[in-house]
């Protein structure tokens, strides 16, 4: 299977999440998300943040916990934030990433998960903040400029490899019912997805796109699209454009 290129998910995530804070910083928290119907911009620094203390006492424990409770002081929402970011940064570095650790998807329980999830589920809040009209920094409104190409690139090897299992454990149809190919048009990375006869988990396979259709768009475009972020028409399409459109529809994410 072929390599995506290398991703320092520590720094990637560190880098991001500081992203994140400054738009709280600058921000009206009770601006509406419209990637999270219902929430504000406050609702999603408290998913976040919660989840960085999750994820830290995961990590420090190496066993499932509870979702923390929230006792918010009277601190900025940017400073709470970047205080659970803190704290899960430094989990992480107390862990090695190959020792034993609970995740919630059906792959291997390795620490290491939680560096690339917490990233990625950074990455795609980043983006909500930015379509919400929080950012002040005039980038584009569909939160695009704001996933650099090699990590959109794992964000979409995350869904294949992670949520494509994860959704079908959930209980939901399969996403994958007919072989599809997926190319990033910039990094050039390309997968192939085929479906398992028994409805379970499809195959994925790196380095080639190849199927009934093939699915093209910067890697940004197709990570976004994938958490429904985007619009699918941001896509090109070859071969039978029902299968491509079958997959798009299809519950990939939570």
């Amino acid at each position: 299977m072929s390599e995506l290129d290398p991703v320092d998910h520590l720094a990637e995530f560190e880098r991001t999440a500081a992203e994140f804070a400054a738009v709280l910083d600058r921000a009206d928290p009770a601006a509406a998300v419209p990637g999270c119907p219902g929430w504000t911009l406050a609702d999603l620094a408290l998913h976040l943040g919660s989840g960085q203390r999750w994820a830290a006492a995961i990590l420090l424990s190496g066993t499932r916990q509870k979702v923390p409770e929230v006792l918010r002081t009277t601190i900025s929402w940017a400073d709470w934030y970047a205080g659970t970011t803190a704290a899960l940064a430094a989990a992480i570095r107390a862990v090695d990433p190959d020792e034993p650790c609970w995740n919630f998807a059906p792959v291997e329980q390795r620490a290491g998960f939680w560096s690339r999830r917490r990233l990625h589920e950074t990455v795609i809040h980043l983006v909500d903040a930015v379509q919400a009209g929080a950012d002040a920094d005039g980038r584009s409104a569909s939160g695009l400029t704001v996933v650099p190409p090699r990590i959109a690139a794992d964000g979409v090897d995350e869904v294949f490899g992670v949520f494509l299992a994860r959704m079908l454990a959930r209980g939901f149809a399969p996403a994958v019912t007919r072989q599809i190919g997926v190319r990033a048009t910039d990094t050039g990375d390309e997968w192939t997805l085929t479906p398992a006869a028994d409805g379970g988990r499809p195959r994925v396979e790196r380095g080639k796109a190849a199927g009934e259709a093939v699915v093209s768009g910067t890697a940004a475009e197709l990570d976004l699209c994938l958490w429904k972020r985007l619009p699918t028409g941001v896509l090109t399409v070859a071969g039978d454009p029902a299968v491509a459109a079958a997959f798009l529809a299809g519950t990939t994410t939570p």
